[in-house]
C-alpha cells in the first residue's frame, strides 16, 4: 500500500455531515456552526492555535448526540435539553489522541455566560471562549429557516439574539455578531451551495494533513457516535472493525492494509446515521418498506466517504459490505468481479459479528446456528467462500474480537 495521507479539513468536514441526518434530511448544523464560530472568534481576536481548535470543536460539538430525538430536542432555540449530549461528549473526547484538548469545549458548549444552571459550575470568562463563540453560533443557526430567504430573516434571527437572549452569550460576541450581521455575504453564506468550500477559507487548518494513526483515532471516535444511534448496536462498529482486521491479518494483507481495513470497518455503517431510531431499534423483522429505507445506509456511506481525498480503498471496502458476490446485493448490484478482497473480508465480518451480537429482536445466536447461516451465505453466492472458512479456523478468536476481548491487534498509537 502507498503512504496514507488525508486532509483534516476534509475528513472531519464529511464525517460531521453524517452527524447532520434528522428528520428534516440533511441540516449541515456543524459545518455552519463552524463557519459562523470562526468567523465570531476572528473578529473577537483569537490567534491561530485558538482558531484550530474552535474549528474542531465546532465541527464535531454535537458529536453526543446521535438519535433523531436528541437532534430534535438540541435545535429548539430555549431548549434545557442539553447536558446529556454535552457530557457524552466530553467522555468522548477526554482521552483522545488527538481531541482531548477540545473535551472542555464540549462540555461547556452550552453554558450560559450569567452562569444560570451550568452544570460546569462556571460563568463569564470562566467559560472557555470557544465554548462561548459555539454557544453563540449554535444558537443563531438553530434560528436560521430553509424555507424563507435568508436576507429577510436577519433583522429576527438580530433581534432575538439581541433581545430575548440576556444572560446567555458574552456581550462582546454579541457585538462581534452584530459587526458580522451587517454583511450580506454573511448571511447568504448560511444559504448557500458552497458551504463547504466557503468554510475551507476561513479554516486555519485546510491544509493540515493525517497519516494513518490519526485517521484511525477519529474512525474510532465516529464507530462511537455511529454506534450510540442505537442501544442495541453499541459496540458493533467497533466489533466489525476487529473481526475485519483479525481476518486481513489471516489472508495475508500487511499491516497498514490491515488498518486500512479496519478504518473501514469503524466506519461501514456510516449512513445508518440518516436512519430513523424506530427503525433500527424496532423489535421484530422489519416490513419491506423498511427494509428498503434501511437499504439506504450503504449509499449514504458512500457517498460522504467519497468526499475525503485518499478515501477511495477505504470507502469502497466500507460501502460495499452489503454486495454480495452474486450480485444480488445493495445498493450498486456488484459482483464477485468488482469486489475487491477488502469488501469480501467486510461483508463477511459484518454478517458474524450481527450474528454474534445481541439485537433488539434477539439475544447472541449459538455457534452451532451462526455457523449454519454463514454456509447457506456462502452456498448461495453471497459471502466468500475461502475467506468464510479462514475465519471461521478458530471461532473462539473470532468471537472475542467482535466482543472486543481479543489480544491486542492493532498499532499502538504513536507518541
Amino acid at each position: 500500500m502507498e503512504q496514507f495521507i488525508t486532509n483534516y479539513f476534509k475528513l472531519l468536514s464529511s464525517l460531521s455531515l453524517a452527524m447532520d441526518f434528522g428528520s428534516h434530511g440533511l441540516m449541515r448544523h456543524h459545518q455552519r456552526v463552524a463557519l459562523i464560530a470562526l468567523q465570531i472568534g476572528k473578529l473577537y481576536g483569537l490567534d491561530h492555535h485558538q482558531l484550530e481548535r474552535l474549528f474542531t470543536a465546532a465541527i464535531l460539538h454535537d458529536a453526543g448526540s446521535s438519535t433523531w430525538e436528541e437532534k430534535g430536542q438540541i435545535t429548539e432555540y430555549f431548549t434545557t435539553e442539553t447536558l446529556k449530549h454535552c457530557k457524552k461528549g466530553y467522555v468522548l473526547f477526554k482521552d483522545h489522541l488527538l481531541f482531548r484538548s477540545i473535551a472542555d469545549i464540549i462540555l461547556c458548549h452550552h453554558d450560559r455566560w450569567d452562569g444560570l444552571r451550568n452544570p460546569s459550575g462556571l460563568k463569564g470568562e470562566q467559560i472557555p471562549v470557544e465554548s462561548r463563540i459555539i454557544h453563540l453560533a449554535d444558537r443563531i443557526d438553530v434560528l436560521v429557516r430553509d424555507d424563507i430567504y435568508i436576507l429577510e430573516q436577519k433583522k429576527h434571527i438580530c433581534r432575538i439574539i439581541n433581545e430575548k437572549s440576556e444572560g446567555f452569550f458574552d456581550p462582546k460576541l454579541v457585538d462581534a455578531f452584530n459587526d458580522l450581521s451587517e454583511r450580506e455575504c454573511f448571511w447568504l453564506d448560511l444559504h448557500s451551495e458552497f458551504t463547504t468550500d466557503i468554510l475551507a477559507h476561513h479554516c486555519p487548518v485546510a491544509t493540515k494533513k493525517l497519516g494513518l494513526p490519526e485517521v484511525t483515532a477519529v474512525a474510532e471516535i465516529m464507530s462511537k457516535v455511529i454506534d450510540f444511534k442505537s442501544s442495541f448496536t453499541n459496540r458493533h462498529s467497533a466489533g466489525v472493525a476487529r473481526v475485519a482486521h483479525l481476518l486481513a491479518r489471516k489472508a495475508g494483507f500487511t499491516e497498514d492494509h490491515c488498518n486500512i481495513v479496519k478504518v473501514a470497518g469503524l466506519l461501514h455503517d456510516l449512513g445508518k446515521l440518516n436512519i430513523p431510531d424506530q427503525i433500527l431499534d424496532k423489535p421484530g423483522k422489519l416490513t419491506a418498506d423498511e427494509f428498503n429505507v434501511m437499504k439506504r445506509h450503504t449509499y449514504y456511506t458512500f457517498h460522504i466517504l467519497n468526499m475525503i481525498d485518499g478515501f477511495e480503498t477505504i470507502n469502497h471496502y466500507a460501502s460495499c459490505h452489503h454486495e454480495t458476490l452474486n450480485g444480488r446485493g445493495y445498493p450498486f448490484k456488484l459482483d464477485e468481479a468488482e469486489l475487491k478482497t477488502g469488501a469480501r473480508i467486510m461483508a463477511v465480518a459484518d454478517i458474524f459479528t450481527a450474528l454474534t451480537e445481541e439485537r433488539p429482536y434477539r439475544k447472541p445466536m449459538e455457534k452451532e446456528m451462526v455457523l449454519k447461516i454463514l454456509h447457506k451465505q456462502v452456498k448461495s453466492g453471497a459471502i466468500d467462500p475461502d475467506l468464510t472458512a479462514l475465519l471461521l479456523t478458530d471461532y473462539q478468536e473470532a468471537f472475542l474480537a467482535g466482543q472486543g476481548e481479543s489480544v491486542r491487534i492493532m498499532n499502538p498509537p504513536p507518541r
